[in-house]
């Protein structure tokens, strides 16, 4: 048993490596927003359009992505009678459309975030009900995460509690890691 554990808590702990550091990263960037560059770059676009292809903002979304490459998930529709605007957006990117019906022209405002701007919305983008395929795998992902690190922290103190001689260290580390989780979260609470 204390094998399987020790290999278990081994395995997950580098597997998860990556998902705690890139949240770790993240929230520092949104903690402190002038330390790292967060903006995005933006570009317009007219895009040409057959009105036929326009009637309603599903399919005008279905033709930009089908036709000219956008891809993501389908947000904030709004609908008027002289205007419909909607959001095709995945993580770290963005096309604002706005189109006046009868019009052969689609105003597209894509906003492009940097690397870091990436992993802000890796940390937001949560849940399995998104429409967007991939953000649902990542769901998945950040779902397997939590329970990963769960099982890393039940491990790492079943494994302490084991081995007698490491039983000082561990209490300390153990201690210490929860003051600073706490001190960060006091930090966060404030600010």
């Amino acid at each position: 048993m204390y094998k399987f554990l020790r290999n278990t808590h081994l395995l997950l702990g580098l597997f998860f490596c990556f998902f705690v550091m890139m949240f770790g990263l993240s929230s520092v960037q949104m903690s402190h927003r002038g330390w790292m560059e967060n903006e995005p770059v933006e570009t317009k676009l007219t895009v040409p359009i057959d009105p036929q292809n326009a009637g309603t903002p599903r399919a005008l979304a279905q033709y930009l992505m089908d036709k000219h490459g956008m891809r993501g998930g389908l947000n904030d529709v709004k609908q008027r009678p002289e205007e419909m605007s909607f959001l095709i957006g995945r993580m770290g990117t963005v096309h604002e459309v706005r189109y006046q019906p009868g019009s052969t022209e689609v105003q597209v405002r894509k906003k492009v975030w940097p690397f870091i701007g990436i992993m802000v919305w890796m940390h937001h983008t949560f849940g399995l009900d998104n429409p967007y395929g991939p953000n649902v795998f990542w769901g998945v992902l950040m779902f397997l995460t939590s329970v990963g690190l769960l099982t890393l922290g039940a491990t790492g103190i079943y494994l302490w509690f084991k081995i007698h001689k490491e039983r000082l260290i561990g209490s300390i580390l153990l201690f210490g890691g929860l003051v600073f989780g706490l001190t960060l979260v006091s930090l966060l609470w404030v600010g």
